[in-house]
């Protein structure tokens, strides 16, 4: 009878967790699509008013439950925000710090996104945020909670922690990198200025050159910018590159957690990623997940070496697999590389 219990407990056990796994799935998966449809509503906001997107997307994640709240279905209000005396517009009423209280209505999601940055732009309340770098998204989280914008003792940590789980800060990077184009008018946003520091910045980097079709200047892959295709259960998103998969890995992780979170051997991941002895990661390694190919993709055609680059690196970037690019240009892991030294990728 007993060893029947332990069964039946177990499998209760088992049960349960597969529930939640599918939830937090599931989760993870609206919250993704919110931030594909509204990302770029967001940057535009942060173009025009100077609010980072990323806050304005984890507000937008956290205020309207990922588009799902009432507020948000009902009234396209995502922002939570409320009527106030100067509010002429539509109206809704919910319960919230008090019974039956007044929100704004508005006629899509992106009139609520524009009310948001004018709410936080014309208020003197929130004047202070507009004097941190444009980057600063820990800065303008704890600075909105000290503001009193939201009532929850940890919606700082909250917002920060959204950011960075959801990596909503490269939305930041591109702005104020010219690299955001405008989603209806399809031109490019010039970067937006950011504060000068005392600092002595240093002397830009010379760009990359890759050859491509007749040896025309082609752009260098930004590993950074291949798009998320999913996310694993301990929150580090898979990219696809040329249709290999990746991941950046973070700080803490191991060649032997790694396996159990991808349901990977870690065979696997040596052989994917040419490990040999390497068991544990600094934060921000590329870690291939699938094979990589067998030569680069069409019109990437040579590599020239940079000062400092690796073979393995240049296998990372294109997701050629090391072994074919020693083979193409009759190197091995002892050759030295020289700067300028062009590399076939096919």
């Amino acid at each position: 009878m007993a060893g029947k219990l332990r069964h039946i407990i177990l499998f209760l056990l088992v049960i349960n967790g597969l529930i939640l796994n599918a939830q937090n799935k599931q989760q993870s998966k609206i919250t993704l699509d919110y931030i594909g449809k509204y990302k770029d509503i967001a940057m535009e906001e942060m173009v025009k008013y100077k609010i980072p997107a990323s806050i304005t997307l984890a507000q937008g994640i956290l205020e309207s439950g990922n588009g799902q709240s009432k507020l948000a279905r009902q009234g396209n209000n995502h922002f939570g925000i409320k009527c106030h005396s100067d509010w002429k517009g539509k109206t809704m009423r919910q319960d919230d710090d008090a019974p039956n209280e007044c929100f704004r209505v508005y006629k899509n999601a992106e009139e609520s996104y524009r009310d948001h940055s004018k709410f936080l732009k014309n208020s003197q309340r929130y004047a202070s945020l507009f004097d941190l770098q444009i980057t600063d998204y820990k800065g303008w989280a704890k600075g909105l909670k000290k503001a009193g914008y939201a009532t929850l003792p940890t919606y700082a940590n909250v917002l920060i922690n959204t950011i960075e789980t959801y990596n909503l800060q490269q939305y930041d990077q591109m702005v104020v990198k010219g690299k955001f184009k405008h989603k209806k008018k399809n031109q490019e946003v010039k970067p937006v200025e950011q504060k000068v520091d005392t600092v002595k910045p240093k002397p830009a980097k010379k760009p990359k050159k890759i050859f491509g079709k007749n040896n025309m200047m082609a752009a260098v892959p930004v590993l950074a910018d291949c798009p998320v295709v999913e996310m694993t259960p301990n929150h580090h998103f898979v990219r696809e590159n040329f249709g290999a998969k990746f991941i950046f890995t973070k700080e803490g992780d191991n060649l032997e957690n790694l396996a159990k979170e991808l349901k990977m051997s870690k065979n696997q991941l040596i052989k994917y990623n040419n490990l040999k002895n390497k068991t544990s990661f600094a934060e921000g390694e590329v870690l291939y997940i699938t094979h990589k190919r067998w030569k680069a993709a069409s019109g990437y055609n040579v590599h020239v070496i940079q000062s400092g680059e690796t073979l393995s690196q240049v296998s990372r970037i294109y997701a050629v697999k090391l072994e074919r690019l020693f083979k193409m240009n009759g190197l091995d892991e002892n050759s030295v590389l020289s700067v300028g030294q062009e590399i076939r990728l096919r």
